[in-house]
Order: C-alpha cells, then sequence, then structure tokens
C-alpha cells in the first residue's frame, strides 16, 4: 500500500498543473492560483497522513485551493467583485465560453502563456512553471542560463499577463499559428523533463496527452503532427532505457522486444500523416531520426539527418547530437573532430559524448578527465550512476601502460639542476610562469609538466617545469619556449601522491621491454633510460590538496 508521504508526491507529479490551472480560470491570479496550490499541499502532507489518502486526490486538492482562494480574495478589500466572479465561474458550467473547443484547462492554459505579447522564451518558462510545477532551477537548466535570470523573466511575464489582460483562453483558429511554436517548444521541454528525469515520468503522459489535443485543433500543423510523432517513438522505449536497479542503459544495448510497438505504430502513422503535407521542419526531421532507431539505427542516415536539422535549428546542442551520430557512421575520430570549439555551460552531455569518444579512441586518460567533468555537471541520479561507472572503468585502463600518439606541443618553461631535496624549489617556481603568461595576455592551454632531460638519483637531475601554450611564443628572462617533439609515447596514468612515481617509472620501463619498445635516446646521455619522461599533472592542487588524491600522467618518448 502507497505511503501518504508517496501518494503526495504523485498527486504533485501528476495534478500540480491541472490545479493550478483551474485556480487561474477562476480567479484571473497567476500567483494567487501557485500560492493557493502550494497551501492545498502542503495541507496534504498534514492530514493525509492522519485522514487517510482521499480517493480523489486531484479533486480534494483542488477544492482545497479554491478555498483558500476563495478566503484570500474575500479579505481583500476590493475583493467583493472578484468573488462574485469565482461563484459565477464554479456553479454555471453551461455558460458559454470562447475556447475553440478545447475542454482542457491546461491546454487553455499553454496558450494563454505563449500570446504573442511575451518574449519567446518566457512564454515556455511560464508554461513549463505554472503548467508542470517545474522549479526555476529545472527550467534555467532547460534554457542553459542562470536560475536568477530565468526567475526575472518569469515574473516579467507573469506581470505583462496582469496588466495587459491577456485572456485565459485558446484563441481563435487563425490566430492559432502566431503562437504554435512556442506551444510545442512547452510541450517539447515538458516532455524532455519527464524523459530525462525518471521520477517525473508523468510529465511524458501529459505532454503526449496534450499534443494529441493539439493535432485535433491544427490537423494542418505539421509540426503538431511531428511532435506527437516524435514524444511517441522516443517514449515507446521507456521501459528498456534502464535497467531493474534504475541504471541506464545505452540504445545499442536495449532489449529493442521491450519497446512499446503500439506506440511505434501510432508514431509513425502521425509522420507520415504529417509528411504528405510537405511542410518538413524541426520535429518531423527529429521524429525522422526517432524512426530510424525504431527500424535498427541506420547511423549514415541518421547522421545525414542531423546535419539538416542542424541548418533549420543551428543549435550547439543539435550539432552534438550530430557528432554523435558521425562518430557511429564513420568512427570516434571522425565525431571528435566535430566537438572541437563546441562549449555549451552547464549541459553535461557535452562532456559525456568527449568522454565516449577519448573512451573508444583507446585515450583513456583524457577520457577520465572528460567524464570527471560530465560528472560534475550531471544531476539525475541514473545519469551520474552510469558516469561513475564510466569514470571507473577508463579511470582503471588508463592506469595501464599504453601507447599514444602526441603531436607537436608549444611550451613555456624553466629548467634548473636539483638534486631530490631541493626539488620543491623547482614547483615553487611554476607560479611564476603562470605570472609571466598573464603579462602579456596569455594563458596556459593544459596541466602543468616537469619533463626529465638527465636523471643521475646519485647526482643530479635536469628537470624542465612548463606549462602547454596554444602556439609558439618568446622567451624572456629565465622563461624559455620550445617545443614537446610529436611522435609515439608509452603512456600511463597513476592515482596517487606523486611520491610514487619512481615506482610507476620502473613498472612502465619493464611493460616496455616485455613489448620490445625503446625509448628515444637521441636526446640524453647514452643508456639514460629516463629520457624525455614527462610528468604531466591533471589535478589542479589549488582545486585538491591532498595530494594522495593526485592524478599524474607519465609519458616516454618511444624512438621511431
Amino acid at each position: 500500500m502507497i505511503s501518504a508521504d508517496d501518494a503526495v508526491a504523485e498527486a504533485f507529479r501528476t495534478e500540480w498543473g491541472k490545479v493550478v490551472a483551474t485556480l487561474i480560470r477562476v480567479t484571473g491570479d497567476w500567483d494567487l492560483a501557485e500560492e493557493c496550490a502550494q497551501e492545498a499541499f502542503a495541507a496534504a502532507v498534514r492530514q493525509w497522513p492522519v485522514e487517510g489518502v482521499p480517493r480523489k486526490p486531484g479533486a480534494w486538492l483542488t477544492t482545497i485551493a479554491r478555498h483558500r482562494a476563495t478566503d484570500r480574495i474575500r479579505r481583500e478589500v476590493v475583493g467583493a467583485a472578484k468573488l462574485k466572479e469565482i461563484a459565477v465561474t464554479a456553479h454555471e458550467p453551461d455558460v458559454p465560453v470562447d475556447n475553440a473547443g478545447i475542454e482542457d484547462d491546461r491546454l487553455r492554459l499553454i496558450f494563454t502563456c505563449c500570446h504573442p505579447a511575451l518574449a519567446f522564451e518566457a512564454q515556455v518558462a511560464l508554461a513549463l512553471r505554472t503548467l508542470a510545477g517545474l522549479s526555476m532551477a529545472e527550467i534555467a537548466r532547460a534554457f542553459l542560463v542562470p536560475e536568477t535570470t530565468m526567475a526575472r523573466r518569469v515574473g516579467r511575464a507573469k506581470a505583462k499577463i496582469r496588466n495587459a489582460g491577456i485572456p485565459y483562453r485558446v484563441p481563435p483558429a487563425h490566430l492559432l499559428p502566431e503562437r504554435t511554436a512556442a506551444v510545442l517548444g512547452v510541450l517539447y521541454l515538458m516532455f524532455n523533463e519527464g524523459y530525462s528525469t525518471p521520477e517525473r515520468r508523468p510529465l511524458c503522459d501529459e505532454a503526449i496527452r496534450l499534443a494529441r489535443l493539439l493535432t485535433q485543433l491544427m490537423p494542418d500543423e505539421p509540426e503538431a503532427g511531428g511532435l506527437l510523432a516524435l514524444m511517441l517513438l522516443h517514449d515507446s522505449r521507456r521501459h528498456a532505457r534502464l535497467d531493474e536497479h534504475g541504471d541506464v542503459v545505452l540504445l545499442a544495448d536495449q532489449d529493442r522486444s521491450r519497446w512499446d510497438a503500439t506506440q511505434i505504430a501510432e508514431g509513425r502513422a502521425a509522420l507520415e500523416r504529417v509528411m504528405r503535407l510537405d511542410r518538413l521542419g524541426p520535429y518531423q526531421l527529429q521524429a525522422a531520426i526517432a524512426d530510424s532507431h525504431a527500424a535498427g539505427s541506420d547511423w549514415p542516415l541518421i547522421a545525414r539527418l542531423y546535419a539538416r536539422l542542424a541548418i533549420v535549428v543551428p543549435s550547439p546542442v543539435v550539432r552534438l547530437n550530430h557528432a554523435a551520430a558521425v562518430a557511429m557512421a564513420e568512427g570516434p575520430a571522425a565525431g571528435l573532430a566535430l566537438l572541437d570549439g563546441m562549449d555549451i555551460p552547464g549541459y553535461h552531455l557535452l562532456p559525456a559524448t568527449r568522454a565516449d569518444f577519448l573512451r573508444r579512441l583507446g585515450r583513456h586518460a583524457e577520457a577520465t578527465v572528460a567524464y570527471e567533468q560530465a560528472l560534475g555537471l550531471a544531476t539525475a541520479e541514473a545519469d551520474r550512476r552510469f558516469l561513475t561507472a564510466r569514470l571507473t572503468e577508463t579511470r582503471g585502463r588508463a592506469m595501464q601502460p599504453t601507447v599514444i600518439e602526441r603531436g607537436e606541443q608549444p611550451y613555456v618553461g624553466i629548467r634548473r639542476t636539483i638534486t631530490m631535496q631541493t626539488f620543491p624549489e623547482l614547483a615553487d617556481r611554476m607560479a611564476g610562469i603562470v605570472g609571466w603568461l598573464a603579462e602579456r595576455g596569455l594563458a596556459p592551454t593544459g596541466a602543468p609538466f616537469f619533463r626529465y632531460l638527465v636523471i643521475d638519483m646519485a647526482a643530479e637531475l635536469v628537470v624542465e617545469a612548463g606549462f602547454p601554450v596554444a602556439g609558439p611564443v618568446e622567451g624572456d628572462g629565465e622563461v624559455f619556449s620550445d617545443v614537446l617533439p610529436a611522435g609515439r609515447y608509452a603512456s600511463v596514468t597513476h592515482h596517487g601522491h606523486p611520491s610514487e612515481l619512481m615506482g610507476v617509472t620502473k613498472q612502465l620501463n619493464e611493460w616496455a621491454e616485455a613489448k620490445g619498445l625503446r625509448w628515444d635516446a637521441e636526446q640524453t646521455p647514452a643508456g639514460d633510460k629516463f629520457v624525455c619522461r614527462l610528468e604531466i599533472y591533471k589535478t589542479d592542487p589549488r582545486v585538491q590538496p591532498d595530494m594522495s588524491q593526485w592524478e599524474t600522467e607519465l609519458a616516454f618518448k618511444l624512438a621511431d
């Protein structure tokens, strides 16, 4: 039997939009509607554990919220007229209303939010906040903007609806097109929130229900049918996307026999109908991609569809999906090249995708860093578990020796002849290099490194300390510039205290000898086995002062 707390949580997921939409219709006051809905849910938290969960939770919540609104307005000095309006609306259901044939408060609410007098993003955000009950943080994440920015947009939109007297209704048919794009955007983002967050699954059902209503209202609007097809085709995979533990199952690993054949058939029928209208749009293109997945994932076709979608919708997220499809069609190197220069602040799927490409290329040390970045941005628990597992896997493989290719890398640094006892003095000089770069308007392009030119543990070490830079620069004083040579390197990543690196170096030597690999010995005294050894520190000591948690890559240049 479901607990009262769980019943309240379930009611919030399924009933919030209905309750708020009803209150906005009967009061015309958006803030009052939200506040009274919140009070109704607070009452449920107090009363349901004692009195039991009502047979119709939605009706109970709506009644409580309506009573709260009536009480609030009654207390207002100027509330008499409004109170009369509530009474009329509540008790005279036969009064004709111009609702374009749609008897659904939530669809009317979406169209009200999506009035052309409001900015597009404000329209969509207000509808998501009011209809779906999404927090400002969740809405801001969907738009990839700061939470405070989104809160201001929603506040301005509410004020404009109130001050301009924007009516709460579905507009006449000839005015529908000017609101269509925003209405579709609301349903799309609403579906995505439910799709990416399993506990908000009812949002998917509600978005699909409203999309069906919308296609009835606008049968000749191809993008309405395209969106319905897209949602149905994606939703058909719901039972295969997570395993019994709630962990993510990748598309290639999903049991396709668990996909909902009925939803696939309905989605395909909707797509075929609107494609005959011969007005191709972004939702139809995305639906065609989903249809290809349902048919077995034709990756070259999917890559072409994403390339076309990127022209229609020049969004970095679309470009990211295009890169993923190209990686499946042509290989991860081709996909990785498309990610160069791409930046989507706060979007965990960008570093996660880059990490996947690097992992598939065997560049496990770099993949580890990218997975760490993705994990730091992910919020859904299922995503975090998946990324944690991938991070553990790639970190383990990164710690296994491998042979990698490195291109030439310009750098600036300093050189010292030191002993093991005076080694800390060299580390202290790293801040000076950063300052030297800053004075010239430059910045390091990667992690700091030590480069060992001569190692004689009984006598002295000749070591360079430096940072990679974007291109050649001119040295000055003790800071010089040079280029790390291109070529093949034996590489291993160590996770732990730098004092353990001597042991790791010995293991890397033994591994190389067993593989028949030879170090490039041209730059150092004959027989020096530590030739051109690099220690590349992947951990920023300002972020992680615990040296036992540092991650360091060791690399030895191999003979050609």
